[in-house]
This record gives structure tokens, sequence and C-alpha cells, in this order.
């Protein structure tokens, strides 16, 4: 998800891209295409992650996982409550569920829980500010938007700081959908993220595909009944993605047209040979 050194971002991807929707329109972009989708496709909705799916945004993951248990440790929190393997998600629902049942009340809950969402936030919104696009993903889902699919992202970060990526590049007319931890019930990998966007969508959780590129991304998908497909952009390997539940994994976002054409039922077109100079 942060690790920059294995994604396909260039320093120009957002200066293309910018030029691309301000010379073509993104909508314009978007559209063309729809003549060729089927009346009924059989996938009508892909959903993505954000970090190392769609963008390099280089989090310092470690320091905010390890603030996070500090400061709910110097709460009460008892040490042996959060293992070493806990993220950040399942470390706040661990202390939530001890605090809850041991004489805090919500409101104490609540205050507790938004200075972590602050602390969380800063680490984000710094962080945010050097993000550039994987290059090619953003036109691959241009090119999904083309075949008449829905599009969303549902990612773990928090809202500020998404809205500042969403300032840098401009993206988010080709998105129907746009959740971050605040809008979701539960952070990933609860499933309750995904669920929600399949129903602000319409559409049913068998017609839905969630991309991401780290395990926790598969956890939710298979928590939702939903297919995960993975994508070696971000920080986890194809070895693992395929442990971790993905019924598909490629190299990168526009690897994966010819199997959301397959799953669409789309005959894919073949170059005709062009006739030689001789």
């Amino acid at each position: 998800m942060d690790a920059a050194s294995r994604t396909r971002g260039g320093p120009n991807s957002t200066a293309r891209l910018t030029r691309s929707f301000k010379n073509v329109g993104c909508l314009a972009q978007v559209r063309q295409g729809h003549d060729n989708r089927q009346e009924r496709p059989k996938l009508r909705a892909v959903i993505f992650d954000l970090d190392g799916t769609l963008t390099v945004l280089t989090l310092p993951l470690e320091a905010m996982r390890r603030e996070t248990k500090r400061y709910l440790y110097d709460r009460g929190l008892p040490k042996g409550m959060i293992d070493q393997s806990d993220g950040i998600s399942s470390s706040i629902f661990k202390a939530k569920s001890y605090f809850l049942s041991h004489d805090m009340t919500p409101a104490q809950w609540r205050q507790l829980e938004e200075h972590i969402e602050s602390m969380l936030s800063g680490y984000e919104a710094g962080a945010a500010k050097d993000v550039r696009p994987i290059d090619g993903a953003l036109d691959a889902v241009g090119l999904l938007k083309a075949r008449g699919l829905k599009t969303a992202i549902l990612t773990n970060n928090g809202r500020q700081a998404v809205d500042i990526v969403l300032e840098i590049i401009p993206m988010a007319c080709l998105f129907d959908v746009i959740q971050t931890r605040n809008e979701s019930p539960t952070p990933k990998p609860f499933p309750d993220g995904l669920t929600a966007i399949v129903s602000k969508l319409g559409v049913d959780l068998s017609e839905t595909i969630y991309v991401g590129d780290a395990p926790i991304d598969a956890v939710a998908a298979a928590r939702a009944g939903i297919d995960f497909w993975g994508v070696t952009t971000g920080e986890t390997s194809r070895e693992i993605l395929l442990s971790a539940g993905a019924q598909l994994v490629a190299s990168s976002l526009h690897d994966m047209i010819p199997s959301v054409d397959a799953r669409l039922g789309r005959r894919l077109r073949r170059t005709p040979n062009l006739p030689s100079g001789n």
C-alpha cells in the first residue's frame, strides 16, 4: 500500500492526467464506448482500494500503529489485549470492546476515538501532499466506465487526507462513490464499508468485485461476499495475494481489462493485419 519503489507511479503522471481532463473533459472520456456494453452485464461494479492500487501514497504506517497502541495503553488498556500483529483497526476494535465493558461511557469512548482520529489524520494529511497516481491506473478506470460499469473507492484513509488527494489528482469524476473510513460503519477488514457501497451503487454483491493490493482488502471482500482481485502495484506479492483469497492477480489495473471483458461476455477485438509497404 505504501511501497513506492514497487509501484508504477511517475512524477509527471498528475500533470499528464490534469492536461488530459482539461483538454478532453472527464465525462466525455468515460462515456466513450458506452454503445458497446451489454444491456445486462454479468459484472456491474468495480470497487477499488486507494493506496497502492490507484495511487502512490507513502504512509508512515508503523509510526501510526505504534502511536495508536501507545495511546490506548496510556488510557488503561491491558497490554495483553493487543497482539503484535494487530493493525490500527483491530487495535481500536479490541480497545472499544474492552473499555465499553469496563465502565467507560459511550461519550468517553467517542472522545478517545476522536483523539486517535485526529492523530491519524495528521499523519495522512502530511503524506497526501506527495501523492501521485500509479501510471495507467486511472486510464484503466476510464476504460471500465466506458464499458458501462459503476466504479467506487473504499479506503481506510480518512476524509481529510482523501480530499487532499482529490485536489492533487483530479479523478473524482471517474467514481460514483468515494468512501473513507469516516463514512464507513467500520473500517477494513470489516465488510461494512463494502456492503454500504454496494447498496449505494444499487447493484448486487455477486455483480461486484473489489480490487486491492493487500491481504486486508481480501479479508474485507471475503467477509462481504464479494470477489477479490489483487494487483501487485502496492506492498504485496502475487503469492501472498493468492493465498489471501484473490480470484485473480494482475501486475496492473490495465492487465485486468481482458478479465473484465470476459465477465461482461465481450468479445475481444483483433487488430487487423495492415498491408505491408512493399
